[in-house]
């Protein structure tokens, strides 16, 4: 009877290889590519950091020049990561609502009168 035994030490085993499930927030997301600059509008990096998520909001000029934003997180649900960045005096609230397929979702944002509502794509 060492079959249950071993195979009991292999599943442990392949759990810990495994580890603990990813968030689903971690990954880098972006919005439709533009015409003009050909790179994504926006894009937001999300990483895991000594067991914490870290990220920037990456913001593309009609020049086709970046603004890197790192983010301050405010809140996490089970589906929406609340964040903000701050510009020179501008402050942005944003919202990172993903869908169930965890590939996709929606990118919220406000600063002063202007909205964001933009669907993103996770790259892999």
């Amino acid at each position: 009877m060492r079959f249950p035994f071993i195979a009991g030490i292999i599943i442990q085993a392949a759990t810990f290889a495994i580890g603990l499930p990813q968030s689903p927030f971690i990954g880098k997301w972006q919005t439709r590519v533009s015409r003009v600059t050909h790179k994504s509008n926006i894009t937001v990096n999300i990483v895991e950091q000594e067991q914490r998520l870290g990220a920037a909001v990456v913001l593309v000029n009609p020049d086709a020049s970046e603004i890197q934003l790192p983010i301050a997180i405010v809140n996490i649900t089970e589906n929406v990561i609340e964040f903000e960045t701050h510009d020179k005096n501008d402050t942005f609230y944003w919202s990172l609502t993903v869908q169930k397929n965890r590939n996709r979702g929606l990118l919220h944002g406000r600063c002063r009168e202007m909205l964001i509502d933009e669907s993103v794509r996770k790259q892999r």
